[in-house]
């Protein structure tokens, strides 16, 4: 599922169908694999505005 998250001050992140990305109590967490290496972020809530999600048989918005 793609992923983009528009934060408060109007930029925005996109993340493809590789990034494995749950929705915690304390924000937007993405782990993305490449290899051996990881990298996990974590967006807090406070600074973001929308998270949309597209894939082949669904689409949602969620505003905060």
């Amino acid at each position: 599922m793609h992923t983009e998250i528009t934060f408060v001050d109007g930029k925005a992140a996109d993340f493809d169908e590789t990034a494995d990305v749950k929705m915690t109590p304390h924000g937007v967490e993405v782990l993305q694999r490449e290899g051996d290496e990881q990298v996990r972020v974590l967006f807090p809530w406070a600074r973001i505005d929308r998270v949309t999600q597209r894939g082949i048989n669904v689409a949602a918005i969620y505003t905060y």
